[in-house]
């Protein structure tokens, strides 16, 4: 019967035994030298020197594993190499190139058909903001010619020699308005088409009608001027006196 190792009270030791052991903290432990040669602990120590090769062993795998694992793609498919390394005559460096260099034609065809879809989308937005920006400048230049007492059978003209000179502005809130750039700076399109009719645009005013004065040269009744006293009105005012007074100039 061999010596029992641990005692948790001295009082357990058998008589004659006591002097074997000694007290490490709360137990008494047998006292044995050269117990790293007992063939039960030598069992246990070259189990785990093994454990500890493997382990080391394992890791080293491991680490080989992830330097190759960083190289890849991350679309990369095992499947799709494992065909490529047999058809390359088992060279997986050249497999794994080819992979690589298929996966880049992809994103590349995927990158242009995103861009085709991009290019025609921008075309379809481009192509609304131009008609939004059209129809609001010929809807405030028709309104101020129209205002100004412009022949509407001549309003296609006068919309024509003005469209050039407006351009519209997107405020901060994504708002438009329609403005004229001039050198004293921005104005609104009625204050620019009133200055243009006391100029160039006289000749697309409303004609006078209506009879003429009775006296002199002229038959009919109604109010005349001098065509010297009507240049030296404002423009507001020769729009009146032609649409709103029905003036019949003279020389």
């Amino acid at each position: 019967m061999g010596l029992k190792s641990i005692y948790a009270s001295a009082d357990d030791i058998p008589d004659g035994q006591k002097d074997f052991y000694k007290e490490e903290g709360d137990k008494f432990v047998l006292d044995v030298e050269g117990i790293d040669d007992h063939p039960k602990v030598r069992g246990v120590i070259t189990a785990n020197r093994e454990n500890v090769r493997k382990r080391d062993e394992y890791k080293r795998q491991a680490e080989e594993l992830k330097a190759r694992v960083d190289g890849l793609p991350e679309d990369f498919d095992p499947d799709e190499w494992a065909q490529l390394k047999a058809g390359n005559g088992g060279k997986p460096d050249e497999a794994l190139q080819a992979l690589k260099d298929q996966h880049a034609r992809a994103l590349d065809a995927l990158k242009a058909k995103h861009a085709g879809e991009l290019g025609e989308r921008d075309k379809q937005i481009g192509e609304r903001d131009g008609y939004i920006d059209r129809t609001l400048i010929d809807g405030g230049l028709k309104d101020a010619l129209l205002d100004i007492g412009v022949n509407p059978d001549l309003l296609d003209g006068a919309l024509a020699s003005l469209r050039g000179s407006v351009k519209v502005q997107r405020t901060d809130t994504g708002d438009r308005k329609a403005i004229v750039e001039t050198d004293l700076g921005e104005v609104a399109i009625g204050d620019f088409v009133r200055d243009w009719s006391g100029g160039k645009g006289k000749a697309y005013l409303g004609k006078p009608s209506g009879p003429e004065a009775k006296g002199g040269n002229h038959r009919g009744g109604g109010k005349t001027m001098t065509r010297a006293d009507f240049d030296r009105l404002d423009p507001a005012s020769q729009s009146k006196a032609m649409t709103v007074d029905k003036i019949t100039l003279v020389d």
